[in-house]
């Protein structure tokens, strides 16, 4: 059970969360997006590595923990994603 890693998006492969529920209006728009529910949810993000808009397309959770960090947030311009 649980969730699982996407295979890609702005900062790579991950879950992504959106701060509010209008944020998702505008977030959830990728080409692989889909609509359907959104969950309300208390999130323990960890030690949070700050990234620009263009983020890390690249990035993974092994290289994200070997910088010290457990989750990304950064802002495409658009409001904060984590």
């Amino acid at each position: 059970g649980g969730f699982k890693a996407g295979s890609g998006g702005w900062c790579g492969g991950g879950i992504y969360f959106a701060t509010t529920i209008a944020d998702t209006d505008q977030k959830a728009i990728g080409p692989h997006s889909h609509t359907g529910f959104i969950i309300v949810a208390t999130v323990d993000v960890g030690k949070v590595l700050h990234l620009n808009k263009t983020c890390d397309r690249s990035m993974t959770g092994k290289k994200l923990a070997r910088r010290g960090y457990n989750s990304i947030v950064f802002n495409p311009g658009d409001g904060d994603e984590h």
